[in-house]
């Protein structure tokens, strides 16, 4: 189990690394917190109010790193991708159904439910809206696949280490990436 948590949040970082030009990793971690049994924690290089909409894909992304990671390790997932997807079928439905990234102009927070004011239930109540937020996760996930494929070498050198020592914190992060960037270098030339 530590070793799917370790390949779990390795994913995350990986995909973090590569597609979160405007992130900054800071804690990667299988200690176990509260209901989350590993995190990778990342946030903004500066402070910002805005997203765009490839920051929001980007995201969405890095969401599904830890289940992709599972896939391609293991052959299957486990239940720690939970919180992750529902990240990103909330992120995927405010591009849908409320900031006009998605070919539709309709703000669904603007309208009125009988089911309540939940942007995610208005938006996956039409099929129209559903078919919209699972092409969304479905490219999400299709890219991250190959992203992870190719990066692998990243993935089992962030699991080696957090089995290793548990945690890494911000530098430690990046270090671990490019000795795992140089080995391969290495081993190719």
């Amino acid at each position: 189990e530590r070793r799917t948590i370790a390949t779990h949040e390795a994913g995350h970082a990986t995909v973090a690394y590569l597609v979160g030009k405007s992130r900054k990793l800071e804690v990667l971690s299988i200690i176990k917190r509260k209901d989350a049994l590993g995190l990778l924690a990342h946030s903004d290089l500066e402070e910002r109010f805005m997203r765009t909409k490839s920051e929001i894909e980007a995201l969405i992304q890095i969401s599904f790193g830890g289940l992709v990671a599972e896939e391609l390790f293991f052959g299957e997932t486990t239940t720690g991708p939970g919180s992750d997807l529902a990240v990103a079928t909330s992120a995927a439905a405010q591009m849908v159904g409320a900031l006009g990234m998605c070919g539709s102009l309709i703000s669904y927070e603007s309208v009125e439910y009988a089911g309540g004011s939940n942007l995610v239930a208005k938006v996956l109540s039409s099929d129209e809206g559903k078919e919209k937020v699972e092409g969304i996760l479905f490219d999400a996930k299709t890219s991250v696949t190959a992203m992870l494929e190719d990066y692998r070498h990243i993935v089992e050198a962030l699991r080696d280490a957090l089995l290793e020592r548990d945690e890494l914190i911000g530098e430690e992060i990046i270090d671990t990436i490019r000795l795992a960037e140089q080995r391969r270098m290495s081993t190719t030339a």
